[in-house]
């Protein structure tokens, strides 16, 4: 029954799925090994097109070139790959970069006779002579080197240094070196280029303290003089050390990390035009109708961060050019209200050009009338006799006059309500800013705008219930503290204005309720109220109050501009609630995640709940924040998730695993990583991903170490390790609680102590006694 759960929820989420009918053979070679992400990439872009064919029998291989040398490894991989495929024979093969190909043409009449070839990631393909060869098609990877390096030349000046990393031991990397020196270095004359190509040391030393005018050429690096090697995750996130030098690449694996850009070759694009070339043969088209080999589409492709970082504007860039990571603006994440703010902002132009045309309009005024009263001195000066009928006018002007300067008062008036305005609609869309201090800020704008008020409030009333949320004048505090329900309201969906309002509530509270919101607000004469509708069956309640002592009354005016302006308190509100309902669903999705977890693998019963609990517990002793520990509460039960792909049959086997099950147990954690997509599950994915990394680099599936871990992952590994010791399986018996921090501390023939943050085991054994009470709740509900 287990098993069939996690095959629906796999079906829901329509992840990984392949339906085998057996009918069509095909053959994915791959070059390298899984993990690098050139190679993930390309298998990704090939699945794109083939996982919604349903009568396909996909089957995967990789050499492991970078790690092995070809020369050394083609005839094991030969004898393994006769032995393995000796009853299969193939409709098609596809072959990923050059070793596979290499292979396949070495052995096509041995293994692969009449199979239609389809490649991708050929590097230098003039070398195959491929319009010979009538049994193949594919897209050829071609690295615009040159195109990348004149353009980082164009976009900084007077440089005089271009450090290359590229290593000196895998067959690609030659390729690139051979090409830069015959065919590239030459047509730059008065360019030093530093090649970086055998050690990490060595590029540390060059690009720690680089030279002035420098910049890097980052193209392959996977293995060392040393025979190390390193996947392309690992040396891109160890070029991010390197933040003073501008580092150009041509690769698409390399644009996640600190790279500003270039001319990219995208694996994920070579793996898709495969499988459309692959496609085309499986519905019958023969492959000597193809072309031999098709161009990639190259893109110029650039990060965001990395141009602002060394002030490259991107109309500099070549057209076309696609920026990643570049903030989205509002008008993408709020169109709706963007526009509206447009509205507003238009209508608020508008009225405040009027105004100022009106208040050129009395400047002139002003000056014509100040010119009349020049005219009219000059007048009284000559016309001594017409004394009365002068003094009549001047008192005419002088009364115009005073009606101006009332006008521009007016002006000044109706221009500080409108920055008062602009500036709530500025923080509707501010998702960290608080309900209650917008609401208290909202009150205060109000309470200025309309002159009459002195005191404010809004409160919810959702079901049979009514809650304060802010105030202004009165004891918020208290208000929030009473238990008030929906009938004590005075509620109205018009605007109203209610006198002596506390008579009115007086009739319908009970009286203890009565006295503690006389005590909690004061004395009011009259109220202006509306209540805004935000729900099915909840309402937003606005209102404004008139001190008792106050003889002022709310004017026509002021109801209007109340009535206009409290909808911006409901789309703030609503704007919350929805945010809030997304950061809910995220949850409950990853509650049902947990429980799914539970049921398909028998050894995590409770197991992923005590680790959420001691996971979060450790956090707070960590002194992480009340947030990050409740989100580590939450998403711990995740750290497993990646064992829904792996079959039960392995996960819940009596007896010893063997080398190939161990591997694929190895592998959940990446398989974790594409589940745990979004914003709000970046701490999942950090969990899942790196729990099982440690401390002293022995880990996996990264080998990090150190501060490369992320410290959520951290706490949760350890805490996986300590559940484990102290939980029955099949292969042992659980340890006590003594034992298994004997373990943790001292290590055994399995578990160091050097694998854990020093830290973390530090605080795991002065509140040993707290986590050992934390584990034994969890087993006394297991019993119950």
């Amino acid at each position: 029954m287990k098993k069939y759960l996690g095959i629906l929820f796999l079906l829901i989420l329509l992840i990984n799925v392949r339906f085998i009918f057996a009918n069509k053979n095909v053959l994915i070679l791959n070059s390298y090994s899984t993990g690098l992400s050139w190679s993930d990439q390309e298998l990704k872009g090939i699945f794109s097109i083939l996982d919604n064919e349903r009568d396909l029998d996909i089957y995967i291989e990789y050499m492991d070139s970078k790690r092995f040398e070809y020369n050394n490894n083609v005839f094991i991989f030969g004898e393994y790959f006769s032995k393995k495929y000796k009853d299969t024979k193939f409709d098609i093969v596809i072959t990923l970069d050059n070793a596979a190909f290499d292979f396949v043409l070495e052995n096509y009449n041995s293994f692969f006779d009449g199979t239609p070839i389809v490649f991708a990631g050929i590097n230098y393909y003039q070398e195959y002579e491929l319009q010979k060869l009538e049994y193949v098609s594919g897209v050829v990877e071609v690295h615009e080197i040159e195109e990348t390096l004149n353009l980082a030349l164009k976009l900084h000046k007077d440089i005089q240094n271009v450090y290359v990393v590229v290593d000196g031991y895998t067959k690609t990397s030659l390729l690139f070196q051979k090409e830069l020196k015959n065919d590239i270095i030459p047509n730059f004359p008065n360019i030093n280029f530093i090649f970086l190509s055998n050690s990490l040391e060595e590029i540390e030393e060059n690009l720690k303290n680089p030279a002035e005018n420098s910049i890097v050429l980052f193209l392959s690096f996977n293995k060392d003089a040393y025979g190390n090697y390193y996947s392309n995750d690992y040396i891109g996130k160890y070029m991010e050390q390197f933040q003073s030098i501008p580092i150009y690449t041509t690769t698409s694996v390399y644009m996640n990390y600190n790279v500003i850009g270039g001319k990219i070759v995208d694996a994920y694009d070579q793996g898709r035009k495969a499988g459309k070339i692959a496609l085309k043969l499986l519905s019958g088209t023969k492959v000597q109708d193809l072309e031999r080999y098709y161009l990639p589409e190259n893109k110029y492709i650039f990060n965001y961060s990395e141009l602002q970082k060394f002030n490259i504007p991107i109309n500099f860039l070549p057209k076309d050019s696609i920026i990643l990571n570049k903030p989205s603006s509002i008008v993408e994440n709020y169109p709706i209200l963007f526009f509206s703010m447009i509205i507003s902002i238009i209508f608020l132009a508008v009225i405040i050009f009027i105004i100022r045309y009106q208040n050129v309009k009395l400047n002139v005024l002003l000056k014509k009338v100040e010119e009349k009263e020049e005219e009219l001195q000059s007048f009284n000066e000559e016309l001594l006799a017409s004394n009365e009928q002068l003094t009549s006018a001047n008192e005419q002007l002088i009364a115009q006059n005073e009606e101006i300067a009332n006008n521009y008062k007016e002006i000044e008036s109706l221009n500080y309500r409108i920055q008062n305005l602009l500036n709530i609609i500025s923080e509707l869309g501010n998702e960290s800013l608080g309900i209650e201090i917008f609401f208290e800020e909202f009150l205060k704008t109000l309470i200025a705008e309309i002159p009459e008020a002195d005191y404010g409030s809004i409160s919810i009333i959702e079901g049979e219930s009514w809650k304060f949320l802010a105030a202004v004048g009165y004891n918020i505090e208290g208000l929030k503290s009473l238990p008030l329900k929906r009938e004590y309201a005075a509620f109205t969906e018009e605007v109203k204005i209610i006198y002596n309002i506390m008579s009115i509530n007086e009739n319908k509270m009970p009286q203890e309720i009565v006295d503690l919101m006389e005590q909690y607000t004061k004395p009011i004469k009259a109220t202006m109220l509306k209540a805004l509708k935000i729900g099915r069956d909840s309402y937003l309640d606005i209102s404004l109050d008139i001190k008792q002592e106050n003889d002022k009354i709310f004017t026509e005016e002021s109801v209007r501009f109340f009535d206009s302006i409290i909808n911006l308190a409901k789309a703030f509100l609503i704007n919350k609630i929805k945010t809030e309902e997304v950061k809910k669903a995220y949850i409950t999705f990853a509650s049902k995640l947990a429980t799914i977890i539970d049921s398909h693998d028998e050894n995590s019963y409770m197991h992923i709940y005590r680790v959420s609990e001691l996971s979060a517990f450790l956090a707070e002793k960590m002194g992480f924040t009340s947030e990050e520990v409740e989100n580590i509460r939450i998403y711990a039960p995740l750290h497993d998730v990646g064992k829904l792909f792996i079959s039960p049959s392995i996960l819940n086997k009596n007896g010893g695993l063997t080398e190939e099950e161990w591997e694929e147990i190895r592998r959940h954690p990446l398989y974790a990583e594409n589940l745990l997509e979004g914003e709000y599950f970046e701490t999942a994915k950090k969990i899942a991903l790196y729990h099982h990394e440690r401390y002293d680099g022995s880990g996996y599936p990264f080998r990090l170490r150190n501060g490369q871990i992320p410290l959520e992952a951290q706490i949760v590994g350890l805490v996986d390790v300590y559940d484990a010791l102290r939980s029955k399986r099949s292969y042992k018996e659980a340890f006590s609680h003594e034992q298994a921090l004997e373990i943790l501390l001292h290590g055994d023939s399995r578990t160091q102590p050097d694998q854990f943050n020093p830290k973390l085991l530090k605080i795991f054994k002065e509140y040993e006694k707290e986590i050992e009470k934390i584990y034994e709740n969890f087993n006394e509900k297991t019993k119950n």
